[in-house]
C-alpha cells in the first residue's frame, strides 16, 4: 500500500516541479520555439501524472474489489 502513495507523490511533485521550472524559464525571456518546447513537455508530465493517477486507482479498486468478493463468498465456500 505504501508503494503507491510513494510512486503518486513522485509523480505529482516532478509534474509540480515541472510547472515551477516552466514559470522560472517564463522570466528568461525564451524563443518561441523553446517555450512551445517546454510547454509541450510540462503538458506531458502532467498528462503522465493523471494516468499514472488513474492506474493506481485503478489498482486499488480491483484490489479491494477482490477482498469483497472474498468476504461475499466465504460462507458458500467449503472448508477442506
Amino acid at each position: 500500500m505504501a508503494w503507491k502513495k510513494l510512486v503518486l507523490a513522485i509523480v505529482w511533485i516532478a509534474a509540480l516541479a515541472g510547472w515551477g521550472a516552466l514559470a522560472a524559464f517564463y522570466f528568461t525571456d525564451p524563443s518561441l520555439g523553446a517555450w512551445a518546447a517546454a510547454v509541450t513537455g510540462v503538458a506531458v508530465l502532467t498528462e503522465v501524472a493523471f494516468w499514472t493517477t488513474a492506474a493506481v486507482l485503478g489498482i486499488t479498486l480491483w484490489e479491494s474489489r477482490k477482498a469483497i468478493w472474498r468476504f461475499v463468498t466465504r460462507p458458500f465456500r467449503r472448508k477442506a
